[in-house]
Formats: C-alpha cells, sequence, structure tokens
C-alpha cells in the first residue's frame, strides 16, 4: 500500500505571529495530516537561517531558527504574558522585518524569566559542541552590526574557548543560549505529539554553510580558506538547460581529506542532532557527497558566475563507511536530484537509500511508464524549489511537447480524468504519483491546495524573495477550503 505526506515548512503555517511555528497549529497540522491518511510530514531544515531567510544558507548547522518559537507557547509555560505579546496580520506572506522585529521583542522577555529558572550553563555544556561558538558569533554578529567575520577585530576573527568564557558573562548571550533552550523544548514536544499520531518527520541537512556562519567561522581548517579567512573557492552547480551561466551559490568548499581526519565529525555531529527530532533525514544536494562543482578565485577575483568551475571528487568512500557506521541507513533519503553519474549511483544504491523523482521533470521526454518507477524512490510531484503544479502547467506552451505528452498521458493511463487544465493540473499530477511504482509519495502544500506560481516557496539561484510564502488559513479549515472549492 502506497504512503502518502505532505511537505510543509514550518514558518508556512498559520498563526497569529506572522509566521508558522511550533505551536497549535503545528499540532492541529499533524491532526489533519492522520485524518487524510497521510504517514508524513517533509518540514524541510529548520536551521536558523542567514541570508535571504533560507534555512539552506544556515548560520549555524545545529541552532534552531528562534523566530519559529511559539509565543501562545512561551504564554502557556509562564515565560510571556498575554499582554506582552505582539500579533501580526494574517496573510499569504511573511513579512520577515515585522516578525524579526516582534519576536525578537517577545523573546528578550521570555528568554530572561527562562534564566530566572534554569540553570543555562548546564544546557550549554550538553550542547558544547555547537552552542558554544553560535552563541559567541550571534553575540558578536549584534555587537558589530554584521556577521562578515573577516572584518571583525583580530582577537574575533576566530573562535576560542576563551573568547566564549569572555562573551558568556554578557546578559545578552545567556539570553541567546537560553533562546535555543527554549526552541529544543518546544520542538521535542512537538515531536512527542507527531509521533504519538503515527507521523514520521522527514527532516533535511543542508549540505554547504553559509560563508558567515558559526561553524565556518568556528572551524576555519575544514574549509577552503586563506589564512585570513578568505574563500579560495566557491560551491555552486554548472550550467545547464536551465540557466547558461550556472548557480554560483558562494558557499565555501568542504576539504575533504582534512575532514576524513576525524571522521567526519562535523556532518556526524550534524547528522545525530538533527535526528534527535525526525525520522528520516534528507541528505540536501547528494552528489555533493560524491563530487562537487568547484569554482576557484580568478587571478584574486570573486566569479561572478558558475562557468569556469569543475567537478571534484570527495571523500565519499571514507564517508558512506562512518555514515553507515554510525547511523542506521533506513532513516536517510537521497536528494539525488540534478547530474547524477555512475559513482554517485552506487553510492545511493549500494546503501539502499531512497532517490527522488520530481513529476515536473518527467514529462519533457515522452510518455513515461510510471509503473516501472523504482519502489524504493520517493515521488514527488514538486519540491519547494520548483513551481507548484498549477504553476507550472500554465508556464507550459499549449504547443510545447511537454503539454503534449502530459496529455497523452491521460488518455492512456486516467481516461477517467478529465484533460489537464490549470485548474486540475495539481489534482492530476497526485493521481499520477499514486499510480507510480513509488511506494511513498510526497506533495507539496501548495499542491494540495490547488495554488499558482505566486504561492511558490523558492526559486533557486535568486537570493531574496524566497521563503516567504504562508498559508492564509488554518490547518483545521483545509478540509473545509477544499470541499468549497469543488463546489464552485
Amino acid at each position: 500500500m502506497k504512503q502518502s505526506g505532505i511537505l510543509l515548512h514550518i514558518s508556512s503555517l498559520n498563526t497569529e505571529y506572522g509566521i508558522g511555528d511550533l505551536g497549535s497549529e503545528a499540532y492541529v497540522f499533524a491532526d489533519y495530516l492522520v485524518q487524510n491518511g497521510h504517514s508524513f510530514w517533509q518540514i524541510l531544515p529548520l536551521n536558523h537561517p542567514g541570508y535571504g531567510n533560507s534555512p539552506y544558507n544556515p548560520i549555524s548547522a545545529f541552532a534552531g531558527n528562534p523566530y519559529l518559537i511559539s509565543p501562545e507557547l512561551l504564554i502557556k509555560d509562564g515565560l510571556l504574558k498575554n499582554n506582552e505579546v505582539i500579533r501580526l496580520p494574517k496573510a499569504w506572506k511573511i513579512d520577515f522585518e515585522s516578525v524579526y522585529k516582534a519576536k525578537d521583542t517577545m523573546l528578550k522577555i521570555a528568554a530572561n524569566r527562562f534564566l530566572e529558572c534554569h540553570n543555562i550553563d548546564e544546557y550549554i555544556e550538553e550542547k558544547a559542541y555547537y552552542i558554544k561558538a553560535y552563541t559567541s558569533f550571534l553575540f558578536l554578529t549584534e555587537s558589530y552590526g554584521h556577521s562578515n567575520w573577516q572584518k571583525w577585530d583580530t582577537a574575533h576573527k576566530s573562535y576560542n574557548d576563551k573568547l566564549f568564557k569572555d562573551i558568556i558573562k554578557e546578559p545578552r548571550a545567556r539570553e541567546i543560549a537560553a533562546i535555543q533552550a527554549i526552541f529544543d523544548e518546544q520542538l521535542s514536544r512537538l515531536k512527542e505529539h507527531v509521533t504519538s499520531q503515527g507521523i514520521k518527520i522527514i527532516g533535511d541537512v543542508p549540505l554547504y554553510l553559509s560563508y558567515e556562519s558559526a561553524e565556518v567561522w568556528a572551524f576555519q581548517e575544514l574549509f577552503d580558506l586563506d589564512d585570513e579567512g578568505m574563500r579560495q573557492s566557491f560551491a555552486g552547480v554548472p550550467p545547464d538547460a536551465f540557466s547558461d551561466e550556472g548557480q554560483l551559490w558562494g558557499n565555501p568548499i568542504y576539504l575533504w581529506e582534512k575532514m576524513e581526519e576525524d571522521g567526519f565529525e562535523l556532518f556526524m555531529r550534524r547528522f545525530a542532532s538533527a535526528l534527535e527530532f525526525v525520522d528520516l533525514l534528507r541528505l540536501d544536494h547528494f552528489i555533493g557527497y560524491v563530487n562537487y562543482w568547484k569554482v576557484p578565485l580568478i587571478d584574486k577575483v570573486e566569479p561572478k558566475d558558475a562557468k569556469e568551475g569543475s567537478w571534484v571528487k570527495a571523500s565519499p568512500k571514507a564517508f558512506f563507511e562512518e555514515l553507515n557506521r554510525r547511523f542506521l541507513k533506513e532513516r536517510f533519503i537521497a536528494e539525488d536530484l540534478g547530474i547524477l553519474n555512475d559513482e554517485v549511483c552506487h553510492y545511493r544504491d549500494k546503501y539502499s537509500l531512497p532517490g527522488m523523482i520530481v513529476l515536473q521533470f518527467c514529462f519533457d521526454d515522452g510518455v513515461q511508464d510510471i509503473s516501472r518507477f523504482p519502489k524504493n524512490r520517493i515521488v514527488y510531484t514538486g519540491t519547494h524549489d520548483n513551481n507548484t503544479s498549477r504553476g507550472w502547467f500554465r508556464s507550459l506552451n499549449e504547443d510545447s511537447q511537454t503539454r503534449r505528452n502530459l496529455e497523452q498521458f491521460c488518455k492512456q493511463y486516467l481516461p477517467e480524468k478529465e484533460f489537464p487544465t490549470e485548474d486540475n493540473t495539481h489534482e492530476i499530477m497526485a493521481a499520477i504519483a499514486r499510480l507510480s511504482g513509488c511506494k511513498t509519495m510526497i506533495l507539496p502544500m501548495q499542491d494540495i491546495l490547488g495554488l499558482d506560481e505566486s504561492h511558490r516557496m523558492n526559486t533557486p539561484g535568486t537570493p531574496t524573495g524566497n521563503w516567504d510564502w504562508r498559508m492564509n488559513i488554518s490547518a483545521k479549515d483545509i478540509a473545509e477550503h477544499l470541499k468549497a472549492q469543488k463546489t464552485r
């Protein structure tokens, strides 16, 4: 029997606080999943996001996004009073500036009340591997007014324990640590509820880290940086059918041989940390664990695009052996989209890691026999990086081969369905996913609601204007909303 799930980031939930959070809406959404026969909730990364509000460009590989903390639960826990709550208008979009301003105010109050009755030093020692560097980095970022650590004073250009011991004496530093303790506690409670409902959470670990992040600052020896901390190469992907210039992401490149010396400890700790709160973990940009696109400095000048890069081999044999030694392979999913080669497929299949199939890419080259899709792949109508199904169909020219292939597929395999139109394509794509040979299907929430391209979550290669989508209805009203749509 096929299992199904919904892809929805926590930030996209409908709340009174301008952004989705770990409070009651998340609990109600878990209940909605159960009531509609779903088995999975794919939540994407919950990391503290960096530039562009993207959790795939995190300022910490470990720390959670403080803006996902629920004011509602803070009130319940006695950390916030009703008259201290700041509510924001509900809308389809997140106004990040307003959210940050409002939640910073509330979180400061809550953190100080938390510190009055909790020993934060115990939490810091328990999470010492990352929380000390993260707390120091965020404190210094606020002190300097920017996160470009290469321009900080010499004493602050790298992390050390003495620096932390000085910083943690500051009240603001203790607030930062307390906010993370609150985040962990709220997430743990949500995970407990979701598990009690029989739902499994699919999380995500970004491959790369932001250049201006706590871990790059603290572990500079693991990245391709010069003695001054300047990047010597940049992550990205090569030119393809979608981009003549490729994608220059700008993240610093790992020194894989150096990372191998300590058993890839940074990665392994990241996985262990994420797996405390999720059941399955998607390895973002899986091909990068095998080989990666490296774009070098050109005459000491940063590149403007990814055209001058080259493929470089990582340390896949040692990496996957260590991964297999420390964790159950059944807990990982390979995000194997992109340029696959035999070696990438070898490691994916050797460790039986489920890969992904995105239906929007499946009709470009003909009419697919979807019954032959591998059982252990996960089929998606789209992901957070794709257009919505409705938007995708609207983008196709009426005489495009892709559209003709989809129409021909419907004639052959879905004769009872209407001819594909922008109004029903999301339902048709879901029906195709159900017919596929894959045992698991995931639908983005936008496709459940039948929304158009204005509701997509992310457009790859664009640094801003992403990650601001959220539902304009409560999770408890989804079923009624869909029912009303059908009667129009």
